[in-house]
């Protein structure tokens, strides 16, 4: 029998469905109960993408948060390793972050520093390595610099990112949801197994909500669930020596997040944006804001050329977390040849 942290493959195999398992089913019961709830507790958003302009419930991704905070806590007794309390602490804090950007209405700058303390659980249980690996280079010794400056940024960078691809119905939890794939069956091929559990329980998390959360939405996850599932990825990339390829397949997030930003020249609450990059028809397609104010985002560039239905453009995000994780597949390959 193969070894994996000290036990055998069944024994860990058994773990996996329990987590996906438990994750899926967790998260697709509770949500509609949460959002409810939260609905009648003035708590909901209003849908831009619709000409009717719909009320949703909103902050209704706490829901992934409890149910990876649930999964991760099974891995944590039965696989016995501290590795998974520090993912769970920094998805906690990254999600109260949200929280309290929705009671407090918290700017920009305020967001990312605050977002950097979400690492702190990694750093303080020592749950890293400062020697991450690159293609075709190797590994690098980065003692000081990798819990300093790298970990604070990687957690600040990814939870913010996934962040701001929470446009449209669907997309980020979608997106995720196809990354998390990607990624779980990058790290079993890479042998960082407690990754593996870490980013199945992203997509089993992330796919229970989508069912809710797709076109058209039943729910919205709002910061404290976009910004813990950033955390997440982060905390599992830091943990199972994946930083490199993570990048590589969250590449349409961290793309539209640069292209927002450089557009804005620099960082910018989405509630101070005046002018919107998109336009909605009268016949409900997206198209290009053509003001030269509109920062350019991943979507202003997908509906360029000619409009799209909303689910034509959370298609094309799609594809591209679908060609990101191919991407993040030969990048793995590369690391270990």
């Amino acid at each position: 029998m193969v070894k994996i942290v000290g036990l055998n493959f069944f024994h860990f195999f058994v773990g996996l469905m329990v987590t996906v398992v438990l994750g899926f089913l967790f998260v697709y019961l509770v949500t509609p109960f949460l959002a409810g709830f939260l609905f009648k507790k003035g708590v909901f958003g209003v849908d831009i993408h619709k000409p009717e302009k719909p009320k949703i419930p909103e902050m209704a991704g706490v829901s992934i948060v409890f149910g990876l905070v649930l999964c991760s806590a099974f891995s944590m007794f039965y696989f016995l390793s501290l590795k998974f309390l520090a993912y769970i602490l920094t998805v906690f804090i990254a999600c109260l972050i949200g929280v309290l950007d929705w009671f407090k209405r918290l700017g920009a700058w305020h967001k990312i520093v605050l977002a950097a303390l979400a690492s702190i659980p990694i750093l303080a249980l020592g749950t890293y390595y400062p020697y991450p690996t690159l293609p075709f280079i190797g590994k690098l010794r980065l003692t000081i610099l990798y819990p300093l400056v790298f970990v604070p940024i990687l957690v600040t960078l990814l939870s913010n990112a996934i962040n701001m691809i929470d446009v449209f119905n669907g997309s980020m939890a979608g997106t995720s949801t196809i990354s998390a794939v990607f990624l779980a069956v990058i790290a079993f091929f890479l042998g960082r197994f407690e990754a593996v559990l870490m980013y199945a329980a992203i997509a089993s998390c992330t796919y229970a909500f989508y069912l809710h959360n797709r076109y058209p939405a039943k729910v919205f996850s709002g910061d404290a669930g976009s910004l813990a599932v950033g955390a997440a990825f982060a905390a599992a990339s830091i943990i199972g020596r994946m930083e490199v390829v993570t990048l590589f397949a969250l590449l349409p997030a961290l793309i539209n997040g640069s292209l927002t930003l450089t557009s804005l020249g620099g960082v910018r609450e989405r509630h101070d944006i005046k002018v919107r990059p998109i336009i909605l028809l009268e016949n409900c397609s997206l198209a290009a804001n053509p003001s030269k104010k509109a920062p350019i985002t991943l979507t202003r560039l997908l509906v360029a050329s000619s409009p799209l239905k909303e689910v034509e453009v959370v298609k094309s995000f799609f594809v591209l977390s679908v060609f990101s994780g191919f991407l993040a597949f030969a990048t793995a390959v590369f690391m270990v040849v």
